[in-house]
């Protein structure tokens, strides 16, 4: 709307131009990317509403959610189709970018459904039932040297929770694949601390938060692993995404009604 209003104002004051051709054809451009983006598929604009009047319709989030994926995927291969056959025709240009724009659609959509998909088969298990309980804990104050050469922290892990002076609280998270790249040369000298994820940068969650809830924000975490805390602060285990990965193969495969609720025993999933 600006750059029409603003084409419109030269075009008058100073007559036809580049000037004010640009500013329209600016304009132009963009309402046609406002009706692309308004179009009811994900993951664009009109998919969240379609998502967001399916969900009102039928109360099922999950559901809304696979249908406004459907709708994208359904929207992405007409592109696709469409832009073969501008090609086909000879529009190279034109065709070839509207495939590149039907696979980025396709893609999303697929991933999106996915992703409803996964939250609906997690729904209602707490982080508890799949968290690791009383990991083994590595001090911030151990050198490198000490962490590589200690028994316990070989085979089992890959990554560890690192805890503060009192003992208890967690500061970071340690990989191996981050102490060992530290130079033998160094390795008498350089701290846990200096090397870890520091704890602004990894997931930390609660026992009792919802497990659905929870792995969207893990990737941008830790090395996909989460820290979980208890009210006073203190670690009480860690969840990775193999931890994850086990509990939908179980819930996949499980009967629905030996499935485990909110409320349940914590061994139900082990």
């Amino acid at each position: 709307m600006g750059f029409a209003l603003a084409g419109w104002l030269i075009g008058t004051a100073a007559g036809p131009g580049l000037a004010s051709e640009a500013l329209m054809w600016l304009a132009v451009i963009n309402l046609l990317l406002a009706l692309f983006n308004s179009v009811p598929a994900a993951p664009l604009d009109g998919g969240r509403l379609l998502r967001a009047l399916l969900w009102w319709r039928t109360g099922d989030r999950a559901r809304a959610t696979a249908g406004a994926a459907a709708a994208g995927r359904g929207f992405g291969w007409f592109l696709l189709l469409f832009g073969l056959l501008l090609f086909a025709r000879g529009d190279l240009v034109g065709g070839l970018w509207l495939v590149m724009i039907a696979w980025f659609l396709i893609a999303a959509a697929t991933a999106e459904g996915q992703q409803a998909q996964l939250r609906a088969v997690l729904a209602g298990v707490p982080v508890r039932h799949v968290m690791t309980p009383s990991p083994v804990t590595v001090p911030a104050g151990l050198i490198v040297a000490a962490l590589l050469a200690d028994p316990r922290y070989r085979y089992r892990h890959s990554a560890f929770p690192v805890i503060g002076d009192d003992g208890r609280t967690p500061v970071g998270l340690l990989t191996l694949s981050a102490a060992g790249r530290v130079a033998e040369g160094q390795r008498e000298v350089t701290r846990v601390r200096e090397v870890m994820v520091p704890r602004s940068d990894v997931t930390v969650v609660g026992p009792d938060d919802q497990l659905a809830e929870v792995l969207p924000q893990m990737p941008a975490g830790g090395g996909q692993r989460a820290l979980v805390v208890d009210e006073s602060g203190g670690l009480v285990g860690l969840v990775a995404s193999s931890d994850i990965s086990r509990t939908v193969a179980w819930l996949m495969t499980a009967p629905a009604e030996g499935r485990p609720h909110s409320g349940g025993d914590p061994g139900d999933v082990q």
